[in-house]
């Protein structure tokens, strides 16, 4: 597998909405800064980011967070309305499409649906996969276990806030690096 990075990846982040992380989502501030540190990564890199929210009369827009960072990403959100599948949606098939990038990153407010779902759609469609563990929430422990078991069974490569970040910023020791440095910084708080 090629390593990603800014030129060859594209973000997908799927329907991480206030409403979402209002319903007893584990370790809920914990995936909401992870999102917000993989928004602050591909903002400092200029990665194309496809967000896209589900039901938002019920469960909201993005985010705040995740909309101060990306505004026009946030701006410019797929709204889908009852379609579980984020990557079944035509849009967000032609919105990633639309970035001309193979190497997919993907998070979802659930771990176990909107993350599973889009990113096994996505390797079927041919993409290279990554879902980010620990910015996709779930409502138990059992939940989460079976979904990155699924995905990765499923060709997905599993990995974390910090890998990736570290993965795209190549060497801390660029301009870029040096933010993308301190957005992992951001991550770690005493007591973690």
């Amino acid at each position: 597998m090629e390593l990603f990075s800014g030129q060859n990846a594209a973000m997908l982040l799927v329907d991480h909405q206030a409403g979402a992380f209002e319903q007893q989502l584990r370790h809920a501030d914990e995936v909401r800064r992870n999102v917000v540190a993989l928004a602050l990564a591909a903002a400092v890199l200029d990665l194309p980011v496809v967000v896209t929210t589900d039901a938002e009369q019920y469960r909201g827009e993005p985010l705040p967070q995740l909309a101060s960072v990306l505004p026009d990403a946030a701006a410019s959100r797929i709204r889908r309305n009852g379609l579980v599948d984020a990557f079944a949606d035509p849009h967000v098939d032609a919105a990633v499409s639309a970035t001309g990038r193979r190497n997919l990153i993907v998070a979802g407010a659930g771990a176990d649906v909107c993350a599973t779902l889009a990113s096994i759609h996505a390797v079927h469609a041919g993409y290279v996969v990554q879902a980010v563990a620990d910015a996709s929430a779930a409502t138990t422990a059992l939940a989460h276990d079976l979904a990155l078991r699924r995905m990765e069974r499923a060709g997905v490569t599993l990995t974390t806030t910090g890998q990736i970040v570290a993965e795209l910023a190549v060497d801390f020791s660029t301009a870029a690096g040096v933010q993308l440095a301190q957005v992992l910084g951001q991550l770690r708080r005493p007591g973690d």
